[in-house]
């Protein structure tokens, strides 16, 4: 997997997956009948440890098989290649540009942003904030 798509498959995204069951399934031990509502999170799908092993490692090898980063099946988003290619070129640049580039806090200090859609980091500090 490159690390632009495990980026993003073991990335913290929100998103819900808002379906009907056609028939009756069993999830998890509970059924659901055909026509109710199911409300799956994708992101949680992703760290499914049957599924991927250790998924709370960030593991550039893994195969990029399965994840749901993109959605799944017909309901995939139409701009993951340019999402990818974007990544690639971004971070590519970014390392190649700063390759000492590190944190200038423990990781744990980080405050994500948990109320909103836009889920992600109020701020990255680094050691060298202007890049020359």
């Amino acid at each position: 997997m490159c690390w632009a798509t495990a980026s993003t498959s073991t990335g913290p995204s929100h998103l819900l997956a808002r379906r009907v069951a056609v028939e009756d399934i069993e999830i998890g031990g509970e059924t659901v009948r055909a026509g109710e509502g199911v409300i799956a999170s994708l992101p949680a799908a992703n760290w499914d440890p049957e599924a991927f092993p250790e998924p709370e490692r960030l593991d550039l090898t893994r195969p990029a098989a399965h994840h749901h980063a993109f959605g799944w099946g017909p309901h995939q988003c139409v701009g993951q290649q340019l999402a990818r290619v974007e990544l690639q070129v971004v971070f590519g640049t970014l390392f190649r540009r700063i390759p000492t580039l590190a944190l200038a806090v423990d990781f744990d200090q980080l405050k994500f942003k948990e109320d909103s859609q836009a889920y992600g980091i109020y701020e990255l500090p680094s050691p060298g904030d202007a890049v020359t």
